[in-house]
Parts: structure tokens; C-alpha cells; sequence
């Protein structure tokens, strides 16, 4: 690491931050924690499966085929930060019990890790299973209003992906036909701001194609109520869901954070919304994950549109190299006002990895500019502190 990048780096670690997308969950499913529980509910759990902790010699060989890849490379960091105990076969049970005993002596462990060690002022949760939720901690948590459930209510008794009904948010015998049933997200998008929540999120890229057209309501009304209805008109049905929630995302002033990238990965690319945000010139779209890999297509969008804005989640986890190049890439098509960072973890030990990859790949990305001579250091910490705290202030009107 470079004089220039220690330097940045070490500003970067004085800063409070706004985490803009995570997945926090309620307190009590933060009780009798150990290293496992934790370690299953971590993104490394994707990358590979969990060994026996028992297992020292197999834990050693997990571990050198894996610290390689980037989730790996940070979530062991934070836990020898938070724990002071590296992670290999010989120390794992002494890193199971340093956990245990933490989560045991404070009901407040989790968030203490996030307020503290990450330095979060103020996150934008996105609860899946309870749109709008802020878990009982308003001062710290501002809800991400979940709007799947929209794309699932065809059929009155079909839940999204979650287990939620998109009825449960409607007025009681109010929808007897589509219009009826837009105007139901219109008004649950309302009272869902009323109820504190600072924007809207939508991450049908798992279950569909980002390429929303259809804003034929005759066609869209094929799909309702219909059983049997073919998977071109559930799409057709999905366009008009979608542009009826970016229609009230501007009406409501509530940022529309959209997954974009990884997902199905068909058709999920950035590129793909390019209609949907053509036909929706009011609506504020933040892109999530900068559409990991197709980092171009968001910069086209970012160069294209002022309205959208690039939140980068999850990138520095996936890859910290690329997250880099990324931060260098969008500041140079779009601005220093336009770019943002959230966690998007379950666990606060993930949280805490993702902040130290975050704050890697953006100090390295600002000391490659001061390089090339594009900034200078008093601007590089003022796009630091930009991209991790005033521009979601001002996004989110916190």
C-alpha cells in the first residue's frame, strides 16, 4: 500500500457512515450466536461449504483453498479485529467460544458492532419478510420499503419468494380488478412513507428479465386472477407492476433501489431498465451492485440519465479488485455526488467485512486518481466522504 493510499485510508477510517442497502434482521434472531451459526449466515457460506470445526486439519485446507476469494479475504479480517483471534484449524474453537461469550454477556452485541465498529449512523434495511420494518430501532435503521411481493399478487393467494401477500398491504375488498389493484400499490407506497420509510427496493432480477416495456393495461389484465395464465402475460402483468411502483417512487419523493446484475443472470443487466427509466424522467433509480459484471452498462446509464445513481453494495465483496476500478470508472463518466456504499449483510461480522472491503478498493481507487493526477488529496477525501456519507443523506432526505 502506497504512502498516498495509507493516507486516504486513514481519513476514510475517521468517517461516520450512511449504509444504504443491508439486511439486518430482528434482535432475537441474534441470540445464542456462535461461529457456525455466524459462518452459515455469512456470504462465504456461498463461496464453499462449512467444514467440522472439529476439524483442524480440514479447516486449514478450507481456508487455503478460499482466502483467496474476497468474501473470504475480509470476513476473517473482521473477525480477528473484532475477536483478536485469526481463524485457522488450531484457533477455531477458541474463536467459536470468543463469539459465544460476546453474544451472551450483550443482548446489544450486533448493533453494537455496527454503530461502533462500522461507524454506521444511520442504515437503509431492506426486510424481505416485513416490508417497512425498521426493528424496533428507528434511530438507527431506515426502512427499504420491499415491493416484490407487487409482482407476486396475480393471484390474491400467491406469495413472493419471501412467504409475503402483496393483499396484506391493501385496503380489505378494495381490488376487484387491475386498475383497482394498481391504485392499492399506490396507496401502500404512500402509507409505507408515512410509516418511515425513506425508499423503495425491488430485486425481481431473481425471479424475471429487467426489460420492462409493457404499459398496455389490456394486456397486463391477462395475467390477473388467471391460474393459467402464460409466462408472456405474467411478464406483461410484471411491466405494469413495475412502472406503477416507479410512478409512485416519484410521486412519494422515495428512492427506487434496484437489484441489477446477479440474479437469474438473464437479462438482468442494467441496460436492461433503460426504458423503464426513459419513461420515468421524475423517479430516482438507485442501482444496486453497479449490475456485477456489467459494469458498463451502468456507466452508460449513469453518463445517459441524472436520475439514476449507483449504489456500490456488494461489489468490494465480490470482487475488491473490481470495485476499484469501478469507483475510478463511474467518477470519471458521472460525478462525485451520484455513487453510494450499504453492506447488504445479514450478520454485523459481514457488515464489518464489507466496510473494510469498501474502504480498500475506495482508498485505492482515490490514490490511482492522485496518481494520474486527476484529484488532488483535499478533493479525494471530499469524494470519501461524499460516497460514504453525504450523498445517501441527501438521496435518502435523512
Amino acid at each position: 500500500m502506497t504512502d498516498i493510499q495509507l493516507e486516504i485510508l486513514e481519513y476514510i477510517r475517521t468517517l461516520r457512515v450512511i449504509s444504504t442497502h443491508s439486511h439486518h434482521l430482528p434482535d432475537d434472531l441474534y441470540t445464542e450466536l456462535d461461529l457456525t451459526k455466524l459462518l452459515r449466515n455469512c456470504y462465504t457460506s456461498w463461496a464453499a461449504v462449512l467444514p467440522d470445526l472439529g476439524d483442524a486439519a480440514f479447516i486449514d485446507n478450507y481456508i487455503n483453498q478460499y482466502r483467496c476469494n474476497s468474501f473470504f479475504r475480509w470476513l476473517l479480517d473482521a473477525l480477528e479485529k473484532l475477536y483478536g483471534i485469526p481463524f485457522t484449524g488450531k484457533t477455531a474453537p477458541l474463536l467459536d467460544e470468543a463469539v459465544r461469550n460476546a453474544y451472551q454477556n450483550s443482548n446489544n452485541r450486533h448493533l453494537d458492532i455496527l454503530r461502533t465498529d462500522c461507524r454506521f449512523d444511520k442504515i437503509i434495511n431492506d426486510r424481505q419478510t416485513d416490508p417497512g420494518y425498521d426493528l424496533g430501532h428507528p434511530d438507527l435503521f431506515s426502512p427499504s420499503f420491499r415491493c416484490d411481493c407487487f409482482f407476486s399478487g396475480w393471484l390474491k393467494d400467491k406469495p413472493e419468494p419471501n412467504g409475503f401477500f402483496a393483499y396484506s398491504l391493501f385496503e380489505e375488498g378494495r381490488v376487484k380488478t387491475l386498475p383497482d389493484y394498481l391504485e392499492q400499490i399506490g396507496f401502500a407506497i404512500a402509507n409505507a412513507k408515512k410509516s418511515g420509510s425513506v425508499a423503495l427496493k425491488v430485486a425481481i432480477a431473481y425471479e424475471r428479465p429487467l426489460n420492462f416495456e409493457n404499459t398496455d393495461i389490456n394486456k397486463a389484465a391477462k395475467a390477473f386472477n388467471n391460474p393459467n395464465a402464460t409466462q408472456r402475460e405474467l411478464l406483461d402483468f410484471g411491466d405494469m407492476v413495475m412502472f406503477t411502483v416507479a410512478n409512485a417512487a416519484a410521486e412519494n419523493d422515495l428512492p427506487l433501489q434496484i437489484h441489477t446484475g446477479m440474479g437469474q443472470c438473464r437479462a438482468t443487466n442494467p441496460m436492461q431498465l433503460q426504458t423503464l427509466i426513459e419513461r420515468s424522467p421524475d423517479t430516482k433509480f438507485h442501482l444496486l451492485h453497479g449490475g456485477f459484471p456489467w459494469f458498463a452498462d451502468t456507466y452508460a446509464l449513469l453518463m445517459q440519465f441524472k436520475n439514476v445513481y449507483s449504489d456500490t453494495c456488494w461489489i468490494p465483496y465480490l470482487s475488491t479488485t473490481a470495485a476499484a476500478q469501478y469507483i475510478v470508472e463511474s467518477l470519471e463518466i458521472a460525478d462525485a455526488h451520484r455513487l453510494t456504499w450499504g453492506d447488504d449483510a445479514w450478520m454485523p461480522e459481514d457488515s464489518y467485512g464489507a466496510l473494510l472491503a469498501m474502504e480498500h478498493a475506495l482508498s485505492n481507487a482515490l490514490a490511482r486518481m492522485m496518481d494520474d493526477g486527476a484529484i488532488e488529496m483535499e478533493y479525494a477525501k471530499y469524494i470519501a466522504k461524499r460516497i460514504l456519507f453525504d450523498n445517501a443523506k441527501e438521496l435518502f432526505l435523512l
